[in-house]
């Protein structure tokens, strides 16, 4: 019979484990901050760049989504490398950012050359892909799981609101003169720097060695656990449709086929102001749905949400619509961006979470690289309108998906 005593928890462990929440919560909120001017400054701003500045390839604008996800291909190997450096999680975390500064500051001096731009900004992002299954290492360490969803939430939240104060100055910037870029990417350059500064100040263990001597050995939880596989093939169907249609923005409110013709300052506010500014609102409360609710069914409203939005974006011929199908993309962002980040916290066995978020990151630089590619390239056959139809088809059939999954998961 075990002692009643046993089931008491230290006093002294307990408040460490408080004081260690409390201190990743406060440095994470400061990273995630600078994290906004970021994403947001990357995923409009170089596309903008690409296409209005140096008048860019397909090839070229595709370059600029795909970034990231050439990262998230490389987690696998970079995960399989990084513990034989037997370092914290959060200094590697640093590390990725300092590097990805350094880059950024490069791409600044791209004002003559489109591959020193799009070729160091390439890299920073794709480095910058490397973070997440790195804080999911740190999130399911330092956090519950009772609060990981809600502290994460709060977290992402601060870092979407600069966006839109970030994008507002963006676009005034380059409405004035284009040319003046490089200030918005030596912006990014310190927040990067900034950013190792607050994560390296983060308590974490260090990563532990994979026992495989496969960098790859991680995909096989793919057809090893049914569950996890049915929902990478759901997040595969359901990603497809978003990034290869999402990339198209900056194209359809640019080009003088479709008519709409936007000023810098109205793709910025289209493209982060109102996305941005909504994912403040919403995301917190997403954070709460995620904790209280069926994985299944918050997947479900968000990606209904994702579905509505594409066809209002695409389908609008005046600013107006293209705001209001913004307002359903920074909806469809702030529960996409709380439902990828933690979802393999609630299917993965304890210890694994970083190994789950590694093959769940690979597959989803598989898509994201992919995606933009072929929506760039199928402008070519078909009108934009119809290639956002088989879009959000794609999403459609991703939430039937996820019926059969729940089930599944149940069983």
């Amino acid at each position: 019979m075990k002692d009643r005593n046993s089931k008491i928890p230290d006093p002294q462990i307990s408040a460490r484990k408080v004081e260690i929440a409390c201190q990743t919560f406060r440095w994470d909120i400061i990273r995630s901050f600078l994290s906004g001017l970021i994403d947001s400054g990357w995923r409009i701003f170089a596309l903008l760049v690409v296409t209005r500045y140096f008048d860019g390839t397909s090839f070229a604008k595709a370059l600029v989504p795909a970034a990231f996800t050439i990262g998230l291909l490389s987690t696998p190997i970079t995960l399989f490398y990084l513990p034989r450096l037997r370092l914290q999680t959060s200094k590697l975390c640093s590390t990725n950012y300092m590097i990805s500064g350094i880059l950024f500051w490069v791409a600044s001096l791209g004002v003559d050359s489109l591959w020193l731009f799009l070729g160091a900004g390439t890299a920073a992002a794709a480095l910058l892909a490397q973070q997440m299954p790195l804080l999911i290492h740190i999130y399911s360490t330092n956090y519950t799981s009772g609060l990981r969803g809600k502290r994460v939430a709060y977290a992402i939240s601060v870092g979407i609101a600069i966006a839109p104060v970030f994008g507002w100055f963006g676009g005034q910037l380059l409405e004035e003169d284009l040319s003046q870029f490089p200030i918005l990417f030596r912006i990014m350059a310190v927040a990067c720097i900034l950013s190792g500064i607050c994560i390296n100040k983060v308590p974490s263990e260090i990563l532990q060695r994979c026992p495989s001597g496969n960098p790859l050995t991680h995909l096989s939880l793919a057809w090893k656990d049914k569950v996890f596989g049915c929902m990478l093939g759901m997040w595969m169907i359901l990603g497809f449709g978003n990034l290869s249609t999402m990339p198209l923005q900056i194209e359809y409110m640019t080009s003088d086929e479709y008519g709409i013709n936007a000023t810098n300052t109205q793709i910025a506010v289209a493209g982060i102001i109102i996305p941005s500014t909504v994912r403040i609102f919403a995301t917190s409360i997403w954070g709460h749905l995620f904790d209280a609710f069926n994985f299944f069914l918050v997947r479900a409203f968000t990606s209904a949400i994702q579905l509505a939005a594409i066809l209002i974006f695409f389908f609008s011929d005046t600013m107006a619509g293209i705001y209001i199908g913004s307002v359903g993309y920074g909806l469809a962002m702030a529960g996409g961006n709380v439902n990828w980040s933690l979802w393999v916290t609630k299917f993965a066995p304890q210890g694994q979470e970083s190994d789950y978020m590694t093959v769940h990151s690979f597959m989803t630089g598989v898509r994201g690289l992919v995606a933009p590619f072929i929506g760039f390239y199928m402008l070519n056959l078909i009108s934009i309108q119809s290639w956002a139809t088989i879009g959000s088809l794609l999403v459609a059939l991703s939430i039937v998906l996820l019926f059969p999954i729940n089930r599944l998961a149940r069983s």
